[in-house]
């Protein structure tokens, strides 16, 4: 349905792909992902989990709600096996720029709406995610 919706919208935004160990910040995003695929983080309206043929798994996490005038949501990968403590992240949004922010802005300051309901799910690692803090 957020496809569908994206599509229909258009104007789709993506945030840079950021690579997160998952034990950093007191394991907050470990806790994060392997909670229930079933059950959507605080502050977001639905999730859909999903694992592809290469064993890779994944969440897709909406953080906008049916009252918003835009839709966003965050997404978290885990690669297959057991090696990687990696988690993969992006955020996607069909928010529109901030009028006046340069195209090569930062996401957070380009759209900071979404950024701003990104923070309230992303807790103590929204820093990393959104400004590229070092852990």
């Amino acid at each position: 349905m957020l496809v569908h919706r994206g599509m229909a919208v258009g104007g789709m935004s993506q945030s840079p792909i950021v690579h997160v160990d998952r034990s950093v910040r007191g394991g907050y995003l470990d806790r994060t992902v392997t909670r229930s695929p079933h059950t959507p983080l605080d502050e977001c309206s639905h999730v859909t989990a999903y694992e592809a043929v290469s064993g890779g798994c994944g969440q897709s996490h909406v953080l906008t709600s049916s009252g918003d005038p835009f839709i966003a949501w965050i997404n978290f990968g885990t690669p297959p096996g057991l090696t990687s403590q990696n988690v993969h992240m992006f955020i996607s949004t069909t928010e529109a720029p901030a009028a006046g922010v340069p195209h090569d802005a930062p996401f957070a300051h380009r759209f900071p709406l979404t950024a701003a309901k990104a923070c309230l799910v992303l807790g103590p690692i929204a820093a990393i995610v959104l400004d590229g803090q070092a852990p």
